[in-house]
């Protein structure tokens, strides 16, 4: 089991805010710390502001990413810059984009060689000023990492297992863990006083990923001290929490 802790809102959060966020999430033995842009509010910056984060803590970092909204090319460069400045701690989660987005945000980082046919893309675009443009195109900067772990968020789940993504579901009652897609395991994303033995319900016989909200350093601390435990080690003493 993996404990992340997010994803943080940025819309309204300050620096030394998300920065305590952060240090209490380490402090509190989560695995991750996940940062969340909103472009429909007017506030992008999410691969950045990982990156950000990766500078204050050892851990993995994670931006929750619109995947939609700007160029699948361009999100490729800031996940590749992102994923080297954090030295290869880098994952993402990706809300919305259609299908030849995420094919092409996939392929751009697994190293292919892009043609500009795609249905929908151009890159760059077909203007005089950018001509000539070569057949094929290819991410420069790599990442560190040979695969960036990438989830795609309530999405069905044929094309992600095609390219590789994992599945992420926010949470609602009754809710299983998504299924695993090769080594990714299906992440849920949860709220803030989730209880260890419904996470471990969700999760059955199957590895999860559980996002855990938390809006304060206090409410951190006390969700590490109410889930690591239990989610890491099975027949958890619940009176060591008590001390």
């Amino acid at each position: 089991m993996k404990l992340g802790l997010g994803p943080i809102p940025l819309q309204g959060m300050a620096r030394h805010e998300l920065e305590r966020l952060a240090t209490a999430a380490v402090e509190a033995s989560f695995d991750s710390v996940w940062v969340a842009e909103s472009r429909s509010q007017g506030v992008g910056g999410g691969l950045a502001a990982a990156a950000l984060v990766a500078q204050l803590v050892p851990i993995r970092v994670g931006a929750l990413v619109d995947a939609g909204v700007y160029h699948p090319l361009h999100m490729a460069e800031d996940i590749a810059i992102a994923d080297l400045t954090s030295q290869g701690r880098l994952e993402v989660l990706l809300r919305g984009g259609s299908d030849e987005h995420l094919q092409v945000l996939v392929a751009a980082l697994s190293g292919a060689h892009l043609r500009f046919d795609g249905r929908e893309l151009r890159v760059p675009a077909r203007l005089d000023v950018n001509q000539p443009v070569p057949a094929t195109l290819s991410l420069n900067p790599r990442p560190a990492q040979p695969i960036v772990p990438m989830w795609a968020l309530q999405r069905a789940g044929a094309l992600a297992h095609d390219l590789g993504l994992g599945l992420a579901s926010a949470w609602s009652d009754g809710i299983k863990v998504p299924p695993a897609t090769g080594r990714v395991p299906g992440m849920l994303l949860c709220r803030s006083g989730a209880d260890p033995a419904d996470l471990l319900r969700a999760a059955g016989e199957s590895a999860g990923y559980f996002l855990i909200a938390a809006g304060t350093p206090p409410d951190v601390t006390a969700a590490g001290r109410r889930l690591a435990g239990p989610l890491r080690m099975p027949g958890f003493p619940e009176w060591i929490n008590a001390q």
